[in-house]
């Protein structure tokens, strides 16, 4: 009796340690796995935030253009002023 209670005893121990065993296998490929996640993520905000600059850039330019155009309209419109005067 005492050796069919060792036996159940190992048989048990080697039956958690060997789920234990697949458990820790999973969550280092999950580790793993999220680490990866993790990488995409940083290179994703990276190419927002360039995005994001471009597009400030292209304001900024369009924004300066539109202010040049405006200002030389005035030029214009107060010559034009002075000539009807």
């Amino acid at each position: 009796m005492d050796d069919t209670i060792a036996d159940l005893k190992q048989f048990i121990t080697a039956t958690i340690s060997q789920q234990t065993s697949h458990l820790d296998q999973k969550i280092d490929n999950l580790d793993a796995q999220m680490d990866k996640l993790g990488n995409r993520m940083d290179r994703l905000e990276q190419k927002v935030d360039e995005i994001q600059s471009s597009i400030g850039d292209v304001l900024s330019t369009s924004n300066d253009a539109v202010d040049a155009q405006l200002a030389d309209h005035e030029k214009r419109i107060t010559k034009l002023e002075h000539h009807a005067a």
